[in-house]
C-alpha cells in the first residue's frame, strides 16, 4: 500500500508539473502576442511604414488577401506606406487563437482599422488575419508571415 501511495504521489507531481508548464507556456504566449501586436499597432498608427517593416524578418512574407505575395521588408513597407498615405489609421488586432511550438507562434485573429471611402467619408473595416511569429537569435519576436482578408 505504501508503494502504491508513493507511486500515486509521484505521478501527481509529474502531472501537476506538466499542466503547470503548459499553463505557463500559454501565459507566455499571450504576453508575447500582446507585446508583438501592441508594437505593430502603435508603429502602424504612427504612420512609419519603414519602421513597421522592421517588425518582420528580412525575408518575411505578406499577402493582403488579393492573391499577391510580397517578400522582404522593402515590399512590405511599400504596401503599408500606400495604406497609411490613403488614410488608414487606428489599426487594432485581437487574437482569437494561438499555437506555439518553441520559438514559433501561429496567431489567428481579427483586425480592425479606420479610413475614408471614395467620397472621403469615414469608414471602419476589418477582417481576419494569420501571422507566423518567430523568435530570432537575439530573442526578438518578428513576423515571418502575415496573411489577411477583409470581411465584416
Amino acid at each position: 500500500m505504501r508503494k502504491f501511495l508513493s507511486t500515486l504521489t509521484f505521478c501527481s507531481y509529474i502531472i501537476g508539473g506538466s499542466v503547470g508548464s503548459a499553463l505557463a507556456n500559454e501565459d507566455d504566449t499571450t504576453k508575447i502576442l500582446d507585446s508583438v501586436n501592441a508594437a505593430w499597432n502603435a508603429t502602424f498608427n504612427s504612420g512609419d511604414s519603414a519602421k513597421l517593416a522592421t517588425l518582420y524578418t528580412e525575408n518575411g512574407t505578406l499577402s493582403p488577401g488579393n492573391g499577391e505575395i510580397l517578400v522582404g521588408r522593402e515590399q512590405i513597407s511599400g504596401l503599408f506606406k500606400s495604406f497609411i498615405d490613403n488614410g488608414v489609421h487606428n489599426h487594432s488586432i485581437e487574437t482569437t487563437e494561438a499555437y506555439r511550438d518553441n520559438k514559433q507562434i501561429v496567431q489567428l485573429g481579427k483586425w480592425r482599422a479606420e479610413g475614408v471611402n471614395d467620397k472621403q467619408e469615414a469608414i471602419s473595416f476589418g477582417g481576419v488575419l494569420m501571422t507566423v511569429i518567430e523568435q530570432n537569435a537575439d530573442g526578438k519576436w518578428l513576423t515571418q508571415s502575415h496573411v489577411w482578408n477583409m470581411g465584416n
